[in-house]
């Protein structure tokens, strides 16, 4: 089974290099590849402490040795559309950062084994590993040098570290429950409350109230946690205050938002399960709703994530509840009816080989042939699709184009033809391309409405307006 298990994660890993130089730069991937460099050249830490250093330490690594570049001098935006085009070597930086991302990707899905192999016993270990390692989602966001991925290999941990701790109310367990819930938080601040509610409801669930046993270990628990933050950076607690200040503001201020076709600042209570229930594989959540025994637990701790997320004015993608897909493949696996276990894994096994290369703009069959009309922001349009768009210019041999395209781009650096920059109120005539997100929640271009067009990818909209 262990054998079983470790080609699986290396196949998905395989799956997840080859789009490495198939996408573009997305919106996050400069900012925390320059906040990372930032550390390593300036050693400080000043670009978006609303996000922790740990992920953008590793993902910053190989750029680092690589000769990537950090130039105090510039303004954030000039960073930003420059970090990737550093030594004219674009699709080598972008390999040498998502590259990272990997240990993420494998620390993740060793956790769901481990944690599945202790509630469930070895083959429905591999089953969990099996819908971890092939959920779109998961194989989506490992590819690219984000916080996501990392906040899910913290959690995963979290819950395993904590299951074992709850077996054995011991110090060393405390301890390395402590550990894991300070990496969970040096990931991404969600974390905060993703890990502690999670834990909760797999308490409450087991329905083994011997808390008092808890409390001796407790204090270390909480000791280490606070260590291992405070350690995560350099002994100083002012970028971690102004990383929490600053998200907290984000959040109350609001961010567009979009849904079914509404744009909101305030967002939607029902957004994560939609966006859940729209971006993962059909058979993997029915399998997680007929858990059975020890498989409720990770079941209540993905409801518990979803609580947690709900009030939260940032509706930006499903990649906020990513944790939750640990737990719901641990879930899932708990199902013994091979009646239903066999077809199902089988669906998710196909819809994950037909999602290949595009994992994460992955909709399920709920989502139709017009996806976009449900979500946007980074569910399908992140920027991703911009060398894309560059090669069929080239195919269709374009010397002019219109464009509205969501990312930090270079276009000139990128090889595009000539172009100029869509208004919004302006029609015009030729080659135009507009991505989704531009379209539909910035209302780019509403003079197109009606037209035909040809897709770039999964998120752009290539039109030739007479």
């Amino acid at each position: 089974m262990k054998k079983a298990a470790l080609a699986l994660i290396v196949i998905s890993a395989l799956r997840i290099a080859a789009t490495w130089t198939l996408y573009s730069a997305t919106v996050d991937e400069p900012m925390h590849v320059s906040a990372g460099l930032q550390l390593y050249t300036q050693h400080a830490y000043t670009l978006q402490p609303e996000n922790p250093p740990l992920p953008r330490l590793v993902l910053a690594f190989a750029p680092w040795l690589g000769g990537m570049d950090f130039d105090p001098n510039r303004d954030t935006n000039a960073q930003l559309l420059r970090v990737f085009y550093s030594d004219d070597r674009y699709k080598t930086n972008l390999v040498l950062a998502r590259s990272g991302n990997l240990l993420f990707f494998v620390l993740a899905a060793v956790a769901v084994w481990l944690w599945a192999r202790r509630l469930l016993g070895e083959k429905s270990a591999l089953i969990a590993t099996a819908l971890f390692t092939l959920q779109p989602m998961i194989a989506g966001h490992a590819g690219l040098a984000t916080h996501d991925l990392a906040a899910t290999a913290g959690v995963a941990w979290s819950l395993y570290a904590f299951a074992c701790w709850l077996d054995e109310q011991t110090v060393n367990r405390a301890a390395w429950f402590g550990v894991a819930f300070g990496l969970a938080i040096l990931c991404k601040f969600s974390c905060i409350g993703y890990v502690p509610a999670a834990c909760l409801a797999t308490y409450l669930v087991r329905r083994d109230f011997r808390w008092r046993a808890l409390l001796p270990s407790f204090a270390t628990a909480l000791a280490v946690t606070l260590l291992v933050l405070w350690s995560g950076y350099a002994w100083h607690s002012g970028p971690f205050l102004a990383g929490i200040r600053g998200l907290r503001a984000i959040d109350q201020g609001g961010h567009f938002g979009f849904l079914f076709g509404q744009v909101r600042m305030d967002g939607w209570w029902w957004y994560f399960p939609a966006a859940v229930a729209l971006k993962s594989t059909i058979a993997s959540l029915v399998l997680a709703l007929f858990a059975r025994r020890r498989g409720l637990e990770p079941l209540a701790a993905v409801l518990a994530i979803l609580l947690v997320a709900m009030p939260s004015h940032l509706n930006l993608g499903v990649r906020y509840v990513l944790p939750l897909y640990a737990p719901l493949a641990v879930a899932g696996a708990s199902v013994t009816r091979k009646w239903l276990l066999a077809p199902l894994l089988a669906w998710h096994t196909i819809a994950s080989a037909i999602a290949i290369p595009d994992a994460f703009p992955y909709f399920n069959e709920a989502g139709g042939p017009r996806p976009w009309q449900y979500l946007l922001d980074s569910n399908i349009d992140w920027g991703q699709d911009a060398l894309r768009l560059r090669n069929v210019l080239r195919e269709k041999k374009v010397d002019r184009v219109g464009l509205a395209v969501l990312g930090w781009h270079d276009w000139d650096a990128l090889g595009f033809p000539p172009h100029y920059f869509l208004q919004r109120d302006v029609p015009s005539q030729g080659w135009v391309a507009v991505s989704e997100h531009m379209f539909g929640l910035a209302r780019g271009a509403p003079w197109l409405e009606g037209r035909r067009y040809e897709r770039v990818g999964k998120s752009i909209r290539l039109y030739y307006v007479k």
